[in-house]
């Protein structure tokens, strides 16, 4: 007897590159696409609300947001704000969970439970968006908030690490961190530590972890682990 597969909870018709769960109002949010290439896969990022149906756990579609010629490889929520790296671009999304009612149809034969509510999205909404990353092959590899949602930082194939405001996107600090492209990021609370994993640090030393801080002004490596 083969093994057990897993359930399918929902097919996009897209390739999956960046994947959100919203804890405030469960919503699923998914991201891909073909990028620019007239192949025929669309660019978007879903909307999805988990429930249980028969007892079984599905996903179905609530809106779709077309990002046209740009495909989302990255993404960070915050709140209602969703930072989507987009090529070399980070576009900051607002979106709005509601209420929604089901039609007559789906609602017949339940008017002992009163009418039945459905979680929506409204569609996302374009605050701003930045160039991230200047390599000649420029491409935003990562994206993440700190613990207050008042700023976030990226990272690309140029090295360098940027931290912005939130929501206006005005950057407030840049530093080259190693020569290869990022493979994660976080920031410290007090955005005084940024934690950075990569493929090749500055020491050209594969599968590196590296501590910044910032010390007078001063950008300074506190501590490497490399993993080979």
């Amino acid at each position: 007897m083969g093994p057990c597969r897993a359930p399918e909870l929902y097919r996009a018709p897209f390739p999956l590159l960046g994947l959100q769960v919203d804890p405030s109002t469960g919503l699923l949010i998914a991201a891909g696409g073909g990028g620019a290439a007239k192949a025929g896969i669309k660019n978007g990022v879903h909307f999805l609300q988990l429930e249980r149906i028969n007892g079984r756990l599905s996903a179905s579609l609530l809106h779709s947001h077309d990002t046209e010629t740009r495909v989302t490889m990255n993404l960070a929520l915050a709140g209602d704000i969703l930072a989507a790296g987009q090529d070399a671009h980070c576009q900051l999304l607002r979106f709005q969970a509601h209420q929604q009612k089901v039609n007559k149809a789906e609602k017949a034969g339940s008017k002992k439970q009163g009418p039945r509510q459905r979680k929506g999205a409204a569609p996302a909404e374009k605050k701003c968006g930045n160039p991230t990353d200047f390599s000649s092959d420029p491409l935003q590899k990562v994206v993440c908030f700190n613990h207050d949602n008042t700023l976030l930082a990226t990272g690309g194939t140029d090295g360098y690490v940027r931290v912005w405001k939130v929501p206006g996107l005005e950057k407030v600090l840049e530093f080259k961190a190693h020569e290869g492209e990022f493979e994660d990021l976080a920031l410290g609370p007090d955005v005084k530590r940024v934690v950075v994993q990569s493929s090749l640090g500055p020491m050209k030393l594969p599968g590196s972890l590296w501590l910044w801080t910032v010390i007078a002004s001063c950008i300074c490596c506190l501590h490497c682990r490399v993993f080979l």
